[in-house]
């Protein structure tokens, strides 16, 4: 009888022991089962990854390919994060894009002023007269383009207003007399710039923007050194580069914008270089981001009747304003009748300044904005 009892004890432990090594050799072919199908679910989503990045970076899909360029320019365009773009796409198709971007360098706009400028000391009743149709505008009320007035300074002859698109938010000035424009230069010339605040008071201007681009290794420049050519009432600074245009007024108190090699032929009294050329006889030359993708933008216009147009475009800050295609800030400035039209330097430094405030939000980690060459400025009345 025990050695039944016997038997069967040794029977059902073997039982006990086959059911265990059953159930751990399911358990193991679950695990393999499990660890296969992540492995294809992996291979399936590298391939996938890998299709889409060949879609993206190799084929040119509509709207999927204009997207990566504007990516790539933006990238591009920017003193420190080109690695946005080096380090995901192959040079060729970077060159390939960035060997599309407009100066329209062989573009020569000059604003024909329909109605003659009185000059700023001529008290006659044309030059007095309500231009900006002022008197019977309020803070809060929309400006004749349909856009919100933050300012409406008419004892300065200058509304300043907001501006708004799909991807930007900035503001846009009104300037009464385009004889009151003017470059105003850092007064540490070689060595640094002045912040646009400082520029106001060192000039005993009312208004203005950030012009020239200037010396900027590692985002760091201080401003000092100015690139391109410059005029300050004639007063020359910098050298002229053939690979930038013109933005200038000419002693006519035009707008001259474009591919402009000989300043002195032209008259110019007050102007800085950059590109590109946005309009010209009231006309769109630019089309879409022209290689220039999306930033923070500084742009001067001026209509027929002389009245200029500051436009600066805030950037580079998601969830207020990520920056303006070029074609962008044309629409902006012929809703305002401009028929002349080209941009300043734009990113960290576009700026606007007004009497003691800021009046943009720029994308510099300072609150003032950037160290400046120079700037667009507009001279108290």
């Amino acid at each position: 009888m025990s050695d039944i009892m016997l038997n069967n004890f040794e029977t059902q432990e073997v039982v006990v022991v086959t059911r265990k090594n059953e159930r751990k050799r399911r358990r193991e072919q679950q695990r393999r089962r499990k660890k296969r199908k992540l492995l294809r679910a992996l291979y399936l989503s590298l391939f996938v990854i890998f299709l889409l990045y060949s879609s993206v970076a190799f084929i040119d899909i509509p709207y999927i390919s204009q997207l990566r360029d504007v990516y790539i320019e933006t990238a591009m365009t920017t003193a420190d994060h080109k690695w946005l773009a080096t380090l995901f796409f192959p040079d060729s198709l970077i060159k390939r894009v960035m060997n599309n971007k407009v100066n329209n360098l062989d573009t020569v706009a000059i604003t024909d002023i329909k109605k003659d400028v009185i000059d700023e000391t001529d008290n006659s009743t044309e030059h007095n007269k309500d231009i900006l149709n002022q008197k019977g505008l309020n803070v809060g009320d929309k400006d004749y383009a349909g856009n919100k007035i933050v300012v409406n300074d008419i004892e300065q002859g200058i509304i300043i207003s907001e501006v708004t698109g799909p991807t930007f938010k900035g503001r846009i000035a009104l300037i009464d007399d385009p004889s009151r424009v003017f470059i105003g230069t850092t007064d540490r010339k070689g060595v640094s710039g002045r912040y646009i605040l400082d520029m106001l008071k060192l000039h005993n201007a009312v208004l203005g923007v950030n012009a020239s681009g200037f010396d900027d290794p590692n985002g760091k420049g201080s401003g000092g050194k100015v690139v391109g050519l410059s005029y300050s009432n004639g007063e020359k600074w910098g050298t002229y580069t053939p690979s930038y245009g013109t933005v200038a007024f000419d002693k006519d108190n035009r707008l001259v914008v474009g591919g402009i090699n000989d300043w002195d032929k032209y008259n110019i009294r007050d102007g800085a270089q950059f590109s590109p050329a946005l309009i010209s006889q009231g006309k769109k030359i630019i089309k879409g981001s022209a290689g220039w993708g999306l930033q923070p933008r500084t742009v001067i216009g001026q209509r027929a009747d002389g009245v200029v147009m500051f436009l600066v475009i805030d950037g580079r800050q998601p969830g207020h304003s990520i920056g303006a295609t070029m074609e962008d800030c044309a629409n902006v400035l012929l809703s305002y009748g401009a028929v002349t039209a080209g941009a300043c330097d734009g990113g960290s430094s576009s700026i606007m300044g007004y009497n003691d405030k800021i009046m943009t939000k720029c994308s510099s980690p300072s609150k003032v904005g950037r160290l400046l060459p120079n700037a667009f400025l507009v001279k108290r009345k």
